[in-house]
């Protein structure tokens, strides 16, 4: 390809210009493609857009904590609180107790199984919230007499009629407790209730009566008619009956709970049951001999004697069953439940009601004075 002479010289003449400009200032060349420039450039852009931002942005707000307001019973007026009474606790944000369960639980699908009750700072962590209003913001709580952590307050009351001060309040399982009003008086704590205290001891106290009443006039205790002697064998089982029966009575309406019946009750019940049988069954063959019984003297000693006068396998069982009772019913009164007596307890009952039964077999022998045995001795004699 041929070019015009002045063509050739126009080109040769920008080949030269560029490659003069190229080998000039090679310095800034090289800055232009530096890293650490590149890097400082791109500080000071993200440093103004963030400036920009916080110029821009509102103040932050503190987060809502939501706060206890109210305390109350659903059965109590006023600050009154009874063991097994419904707790209702109020607070002031129920979307901020939301908020903050559903960030500890992880938002699972339950997520207030994390909330429970606290007494005095302590977590009672096996009362859980039974129901969340969030209409009125409330949080409901039973008084389980049931709970582990509910009886270690037991030893603080001084009777057991008597009330102890304590301060309500929710939380969570990992120790996190809301905070309460200032001002929010503390709670009365009582561990049973003093009038349904005192109206169950009245209904016992008419029962025990009419039942004294009725065993002094009629034959209910006493081995024959109403002027026989009174039986041992009947007051054990007529005892045991009033104090089992007055024992529920007594549960049933201080706790407004139907207690269930243990087994070492039924095995009182059946020893007892079984002791008046076989007591029974010795007298009933003692008048088919011909035994005459003699008229009451009194109640001590109809019970504690017999042909021969006070005898121990009475007094023994007597004994017995007068602290086994006693046993029973401090156990019910400290506890509010029909107790599980220990079997060597109960297995000391059933000897020494059988030991009663056995030796009651010798007390109808009678030996003969001393006219009937000068009549065998001339009997003899004869023959």
């Amino acid at each position: 390809m041929k070019f015009k002479p002045y063509l050739q010289t126009l080109l040769m003449i920008f080949v030269l210009i560029s490659l003069a400009g190229y080998s000039m200032n090679p310095a800034e060349n090289k800055d232009t493609l530096n890293p650490k420039a590149m890097l400082k450039q791109l500080d000071s852009i993200r440093a103004k857009i963030l400036v920009a931002a916080n110029a821009s942005k509102s103040p932050s707000k503190f987060l809502v904590f939501p706060t206890v307001v109210g305390v109350e019973s659903t059965k109590r007026p006023g600050n009154l609180a009874v063991y097994g009474d419904y707790i209702i606790i109020k607070i002031d944000s129920m979307p901020a107790m939301d908020a903050i369960t559903d960030s500890i639980s992880g938002m699972k699908k339950d997520t207030m199984a994390d909330v429970i009750l606290y007494i005095n700072g302590n977590a009672m962590r096996d009362i859980g919230v039974m129901n969340v209003d969030h209409q009125k913001q409330e949080l409901t709580f039973h008084l389980d007499r049931h709970s582990a952590y509910l009886m270690k307050f037991y030893p603080k009351f001084p009777y057991l009629w008597s009330s102890i001060l304590v301060s309500f309040s929710a939380g969570y399982k990992n120790g996190m407790i809301l905070p309460v009003v200032s001002g929010l008086k503390q709670t009365n704590l009582e561990y049973v209730s003093r009038w349904s205290m005192v109206f169950s001891l009245l209904f016992i106290a008419t029962i025990i009566a009419t039942f004294i009443v009725l065993a002094a006039k009629t034959n209910l205790i006493r081995i024959g008619d109403y002027r026989s002697p009174f039986s041992l064998a009947l007051t054990q089982l007529s005892f045991w009956s009033i104090v089992v029966a007055s024992s529920f009575v007594y549960i049933w309406i201080v706790t407004e709970e139907l207690p269930p019946i243990t087994g070492s009750t039924l095995v009182l019940i059946s020893v007892s049951a079984l002791t008046t049988a076989g007591s029974r069954l010795v007298d009933l063959r003692a008048k088919t001999q011909g035994y005459v019984s003699k008229l009451s003297e009194s109640f001590i000693e109809d019970i504690l004697q017999d042909e021969l006068g006070y005898s121990v396998h009475r007094a023994q069982m007597f004994m017995w069953t007068v602290i086994m009772g006693i046993i029973f019913v401090t156990s019910v009164i400290r506890l509010q439940q029909i107790p599980q007596l220990d079997e060597s307890l109960l297995g000391l009952m059933g000897i020494s009601s059988g030991a009663y039964v056995g030796l009651k077999t010798m007390e109808n022998k009678k030996e003969p004075d001393a006219k009937q045995k000068e009549e065998e001795t001339s009997q003899v004699k004869v023959t």
